[in-house]
């Protein structure tokens, strides 16, 4: 009687003291995910210390008084500037190359790792199966002797921790499979925004080349010439803001689509015989300001094929399609050139002071008409200013104004 007593009381303590131990192993033994390795981001940082030293230099200058030698140190920094832009994306544009070459070798290898622990778990699911469901009292009743108890229940405890073991590596490949495919999508993501900030960098890099090449052929290196030039583009803009103050107490003219309401001219203060055109988003000429609710006039002009002359990067080049909205042309476009786009400009930096270019600059010399690109009602400046400027303010019933300017 002594005996089973011995034994059964032995057989409590062993189940005790191997469950415990099951959750111990299992507990010590979970996998876990393999850390990011670092990045040498000293080439990064020296490149962003460089960005903004020469952004410091530039935004000194910008201060200074506006003469040609200083306007050409803001283009030289400016230029080298971009350049450091470039090398500082490019070199993040290698470093997330390279993250991206680690998250696809890793997940790799958690495909095959988890395609393993599938097939594991498939040869094993119906050993489980069988042995989970014996109870440890059942292994002693049906045990022919004591060493026979001990080696099935061994064996018992052993293939249930291996199985949980293999299920938990199992769950947590899957786990990190998912992690790393996030990671891989995030980082590809983030591939294709430096590529577009890449690709931007560079147009915009041609441009301050070109605006300076530009810079010095029209002023010939000579301060006087630029000096006027910045006088007469500074002259336009108060001209402009003047007409509108001047007719806002006028009688304004009905006018319809097509009408004729002037001729290209080279009035007021410009450079050549053309004609600028803009759209505002205003209602009113006491709302006008020259640089305030500005909109792009391709969005809301026909589209037609013009030639594009400004030669800026970044701009159409030749014959292209132009416009996309409701609004007739203003010139007949069989033989328009534009030569200055809305925006950023090639010009902008340099003549309007960093702001942009709030209209279309075009001219056609065979064809000279100026025409309403819309019905509307007119406000005509003729000499209004005592300067010789003429030009037109149309309003439109769709709440857009249509600015018209150096009218002969």
């Amino acid at each position: 009687m002594k005996k089973y007593f011995y034994a059964i009381f032995l057989f409590i303590l062993l189940t005790f003291v191997i469950k415990q131990g099951v959750v111990y192993v299992y507990a010590q033994e979970s996998p876990t995910p393999t850390p990011t390795q670092g990045v040498d981001n000293s080439k990064l940082n020296s490149l962003q210390s460089q960005i903004n030293e020469y952004q410091a230099k530039v935004t000194e200058l910008q201060g200074q008084a506006k003469t040609l030698n200083s306007q050409i140190q803001i283009m030289d920094n400016q230029i080298k500037l971009t350049e450091l832009k470039i090398d500082e994306a490019q070199e993040r544009l290698a470093e997330i190359t390279d993250n991206i070459d680690v998250a696809k070798t890793r997940i790799g290898d958690l495909e095959q790792d988890i395609s393993l622990s599938a097939k594991a778990l498939i040869g094993r699911i119906n050993a489980t199966y069988q042995v989970g469901r014996i109870d440890p009292w059942q292994v002693f009743l049906t045990s022919d002797n004591i060493s026979n108890f001990f080696t099935r229940l061994t064996y018992l405890r052993v293939v249930q921790a291996y199985d949980k073991k293999t299920i938990y590596a199992a769950q947590q490949s899957k786990d990190n499979y998912e992690r790393e495919k996030t990671l891989l999508e995030d980082k590809q993501q983030e591939e294709e925004q430096v590529r577009v900030e890449l690709e931007g960098y560079n147009t915009k890099l041609e441009q301050e080349k070109k605006q300076k090449d530009d810079l010095l052929a029209v002023t010939k290196n000579s301060e006087r010439e630029y000096q006027k030039r910045l006088s007469d583009a500074m002259r336009e803009l108060q001209q402009i803001q003047k007409a509108a103050q001047v007719l806002v107490s006028t009688e304004p003219k009905e006018v319809k689509r097509g009408d004729l309401i002037g001729l290209m001219g080279s009035t007021g203060y410009s450079f050549g015989a053309h004609l600028h055109f803009g759209v505002y988003g205003i209602s009113s000429l006491s709302n006008y300001n020259y640089y305030s609710n500005h909109e792009n006039p391709t969005n809301y002009l026909e589209n037609r094929s013009v030639d594009w002359q400004t030669g800026c990067p970044g701009d159409p080049s030749g014959m292209t399609g132009t416009g996309g909205g409701g609004f007739s042309w203003p010139m007949d476009t069989g033989s328009l050139h534009i030569t200055q786009g809305y925006g950023n400009t090639c010009y902008s930096s340099v003549y309007y002071r960093g702001n942009p270019h709030p209209a279309l600059d075009m001219y056609n010399n065979s064809i000279i008409l100026v025409k309403a690109v819309d019905d509307g009602k007119a406000y005509f400046c003729r000499n209004c200013t005592g300067d010789g400027a003429n030009g037109v303010f149309l309003f439109h019933p769709n709440g857009k104004m249509t600015l018209y300017w150096h009218l002969q």
